[in-house]
């Protein structure tokens, strides 16, 4: 198991999977209707980062833009999304001692999608007024979080049973908000791009989307680095939290409010993509281990890693069209996820 590597072996580790994703997002960069030479791909992104030409333009024109405006963006957004949703799901998982909790099951998904859709539709937010995508999201990713964690919390315990089905029901609700908004517009050319992100694309991604994600990343990385060892208390019960001097009503505010912002900055750019905060933790624990210190930044580049994976595919399983990434990661995760509900040994104990 790779839970057995510690030190410097399992910063060799993280560095051999950090090498692997730049493999990965090279790779993605080149799959697709026009195929590139990776050397060129090299050289192109290199003379657009120096700002001048370094590597003399042997390449058509048109390459150019494919890889520096269309492909690069796409697959940085795509790791820095499924990064940033794995962390996510560990916090929340770690927060509600649950194996099955994940922003997509606890319909966080479906709130930010709800909140981002009356943006793309409406152009502003019931009560609020004008928004951006991203603060949409955002607070419909807070309000279905809260909605949530308070009915499935509400005798002081998070029970797996209780927490499921209070998610499964704010997400029908939310899913039924976002379908009236799309009934009631009347344009046509947001209709067809709200419905088609709403299943998740990353086609729609450009450089502006770049900054954003990697500042959300990085910001829940450091999150969860700066509470790691409170995480680790939190798998042991709130009791011993408590008594090891962990502030438990302070830790789950910041989870929350965390959770809910990366969410909602996440889905304003991929749309609504389920289970990669569900499987991705999962198999991080089963192979660095329960300990957060080693988890995170493991589930950080497997996370990367299965979305580039994951969009690469959606784009050639049925070329030239583009599948929906959502529908991809629903496949792979919907099994695992009936998989971890009959597996009733599975634990979050340390080892």
């Amino acid at each position: 198991m790779l839970k057995r590597f510690k030190g410097t072996s399992f910063l060799v580790l993280c560095a051999g999977m950090f090498l692997i994703l730049i493999s990965v997002m090279i790779l993605g960069i080149n799959v697709g209707a026009v195929n590139l030479r990776p050397d060129w791909i090299f050289q192109i992104i290199v003379n657009h980062v120096v700002g001048k030409e370094i590597f003399p333009a042997v390449w058509e024109p048109y390459m150019d833009g494919i890889v520096w405006g269309m492909r690069f963006p796409k697959v940085i957004v795509a790791a820095c999304v499924g990064g940033g949703l794995s962390l996510v799901g560990i916090m929340m998982q770690a927060m509600t001692k649950n194996s099955l909790a994940d922003p997509y099951i606890l319909g966080i998904s479906s709130g930010a999608s709800t909140g981002a859709t009356a943006v793309i539709l409406m152009g502003s937010i019931p009560l609020i007024g004008n928004a951006t995508v991203q603060m949409g999201a955002f607070l419909g990713a807070m309000v279905s979080a809260l909605i949530v964690f308070v009915l499935a919390g509400s005798s002081g315990r998070f029970h797996p049973t209780t927490l499921v089905l209070s998610g499964t029901a704010v997400s029908a609700i939310f899913s039924a908000f976002t379908n009236v908004l799309i009934f009631m517009s009347p344009e046509k050319q947001k209709l067809s791009s709200a419905l088609f992100w709403m299943t998740g694309s990353f086609a729609g991604a450009e450089w502006e989307d770049v900054i954003p994600a990697i500042i959300s990343l990085l910001i829940i990385f450091m999150l969860t680095m700066m509470i790691h060892n409170s995480l680790d208390s939190l798998l042991l019960g709130e009791e011993i939290a408590i008594t090891v001097g962990v502030n438990v009503k302070v830790i789950k505010i910041i989870i929350i409010v965390a959770s809910s912002l990366v969410t909602g900055v996440m889905v304003s750019m991929s749309g609504v993509i389920g289970f990669v905060g569900l499987v991705i933790p999962h198999i991080s624990r089963t192979l660095a281990g329960t300990v957060h210190r080693r988890l995170i930044p493991f589930a950080v580049l497997l996370g990367g890693i299965f979305m580039v994976l994951a969009d690469m595919f959606a784009r050639v399983v049925v070329a030239p069209s583009e599948l929906p990434i959502g529908v991809v990661t629903a496949l792979l995760g919907a099994p695992f996820f009936l998989f971890l509900l009959r597996k009733s040994r599975y634990s979050f104990s340390r080892r």
